[in-house]
């Protein structure tokens, strides 16, 4: 791209990785481009340090002087793409864009981290990509959130098949429905098709986009048919599983269902941990083993959080006044802790373990010394508070333990919390931890967990 090539040689290699490519190309009007930065202070720094080279850059690849805008906005980084060498995404796009498949990003198996929650994507993907699925091997449907890693294991299938020499078509959902509307309105059908019986494999990105469109899903259940009758891989990808998506055609709900479904669950602290530790290694950033521990349990989203969060880091970072301690990092990782539905018993359970140096199965032991059973008190305490399950749901998550013993503990830290200020501020810290906000707890007024009457 030419205005990145020029904005590389004006600014040193840390800066480009840092600032440049994390910028996002929101719009461009022909006179107005408008750059995407990730929060408040990185657009700053943008503004402050590279905008006149931006500027003039964007000038000479648009034959004209336009103005450039820096916002924040809903950011989503072009990192991923823009990092492959030669294969730049123009600053200035056209206005109109053709729909054409989308490049592979580098994505890759040896790159992708592996838990139980994903194991199985990761095995059906591997198996689909050296070319061993059998029966119920292909098609493969990934689904499951945002952010769990279905498009990394789409485009690691990818790679792999180009790799051997496949020709592989990837598409994005919206981008399929364009490119079926473009050539359906030029007249160009017929090469439409042809492209898709020259293909080798066919990877569909965010399924979901494709429901309720009729004419889209009967030329993708025509493309589908093709290339599965001749044993070509597919892999495709949606945030549901085939049954739940409203207004799919039933013949496609049935194709896809007919090879491997694969769900991608939700990322567990250990998975968030290692993952967390891949990306600050690539990012050539160091961490204490405490903060590192700290921030897994605290980031209970996706792997688009944890990113997110390294790219703060990484900003933050390449300040030398501003070393990484507690409190950098604890301003950096405050947007990503608003919670937006009932916290996870299993994550109050977690930080309440963490935070007492205990490990999770120590918690949910047996053990009746001080060390244990009071933190279990205070996880049982948590539980109830700060989410809506029952004390029987609550006593099965804290290893089996009864109502009874739940309601006791319960009881015996609402005491303390009443009387003793500093312990009352400790528990207030690990609400902030889980990212509470009145309006989101489970019993805001802490029905029935009131002191015991005396006697009791």
């Amino acid at each position: 791209m030419q205005a990145c090539s020029q904005i590389e040689e004006q600014v040193s290699e840390k800066d480009f990785q840092t600032w440049i490519l994390e910028l996002g190309a929101r719009s461009f009007d022909g006179e107005t481009l408008t750059l995407e930065a990730p929060f408040g202070l990185f657009r700053d720094r943008v503004k402050q340090s590279f905008l006149p080279i931006i500027e003039n850059a964007v000038a000479v690849s648009a034959k004209k002087r336009c103005a450039v805008v820096v916002i924040v906005g809903q950011f989503v980084a072009a990192a991923g793409a823009n990092r492959a060498r030669g294969n730049h995404r123009p600053v200035a796009a056209t206005k109109t864009p053709v729909a054409k498949p989308k490049p592979l990003r580098e994505k890759t198996f040896e790159t992708f981290v592996v838990g139980e929650g994903n194991r199985l994507a990761y095995l059906g993907a591997r198996q689909l990509a050296e070319q061993s699925a059998g029966e119920g091997g292909n098609p493969l449907f990934l689904y499951g959130g945002v952010g769990l890693g279905k498009t990394h294991l789409l485009l690691a299938v990818g790679q792999a098949l180009r790799a051997s020499g496949k020709r592989v078509l990837y598409y994005q959902g919206e981008d399929f429905t364009r490119r079926m509307v473009e050539a359906l309105q030029g007249g160009r059908m017929e090469s439409f098709h042809r492209e898709f019986r020259s293909a080798d494999a066919l990877l569909i990105d965010d399924v979901q986009f494709l429901a309720g469109k009729r004419r889209t899903q009967q030329e993708l259940f025509h493309v589908f048919n093709l290339l599965h009758e001749a044993g070509k891989p597919i892999a495709l990808a949606s945030d549901r599983a085939p049954d739940e998506l409203e207004n799919l055609e039933r013949g496609l709900q049935s194709r896809f269902a007919g090879g491997l479904l694969a769900d991608l669950g939700p990322l567990d602290r250990e998975l968030r941990l290692r993952i967390l530790k891949g990306k600050l290694s690539e990012a050539g950033i160091h961490l204490d083993d405490h903060i590192l521990e700290r921030l897994a349990v605290q980031l209970q989203g996706s792997v688009r959080e944890i990113e997110g969060l390294v790219s703060r880091l990484r900003a933050a970072s390449s300040h030398q006044s501003m070393p990484l301690d507690d409190g950098v990092v604890e301003t950096m990782i405050t947007p990503y802790l608003t919670r937006r539905g009932p916290i996870d018993l299993d994550v109050v359970i977690d930080t309440v373990a963490w935070v007492h140096g205990l490990t999770r199965d120590e918690l949910l032991s047996r053990d009746r010394s001080r060390r244990v059973a009071w933190p279990r008190h205070i996880a049982a305490y948590m539980c109830r508070k700060l989410t809506a399950a029952s004390l029987p749901e609550i006593g099965h998550a804290l290893g089996g333990r009864n109502h009874t013993s739940i309601l006791r503990a319960v009881r015996s830290v609402a005491e303390r919390q009443t009387s003793d200020a500093a312990f009352s501020g400790r528990l207030q810290q690990m609400e902030k931890m889980l990212g509470t906000s009145p309006g989101l707890r489970g019993r805001g007024a802490m029905a029935g967990v009131a002191a015991p009457p005396p006697g009791h």
